[in-house]
């Protein structure tokens, strides 16, 4: 891949990182939020359409328990609120994203001895 391929790649990668950022921007100032609260009301989350979790509070009470105790009651209060924020207001359909180029090998490539992890 060449220069020019490239920077066109990285074009594309950062408009799909900027285009998701506004998105989840434009969910957490819809303004529909749900808050759910743990039965020993240690544990606040608030989460907006489409699951997105916002906050967590912890009262002060919270800190008396120990860690696997606090672990799973912020947990089930995520996946409460996570779950009734989902059905608020589903998010807009967004558009399929474009179709990533798929490189063409040139003559000139020449094969690699080593496997990158990227």
């Amino acid at each position: 891949m060449d220069n020019a391929q490239l920077i066109e790649e990285l074009r594309w990668q950062l408009k799909q990182i900027e285009d998701r950022k506004a998105e989840n921007q434009r969910l957490l100032a819809s303004g529909n939020h749900t808050t759910v609260v743990s039965p020993d009301r240690s544990v606040t989350v608030l989460a907006g359409p489409g699951g997105l979790v916002s906050e967590v509070r912890l009262a002060p009470e919270a800190m008396r328990f120990d860690a696997a105790t606090l672990g799973r009651t912020i947990t089930a209060a995520v996946r409460e609120a996570a779950a009734a924020g989902g059905q608020v207001t589903p998010a807009a359909p967004q558009p399929p994203a474009p179709q990533r180029r798929r490189h063409i090998p040139a003559d000139d490539d020449v094969p690699y001895d080593t496997v990158f992890d990227v």
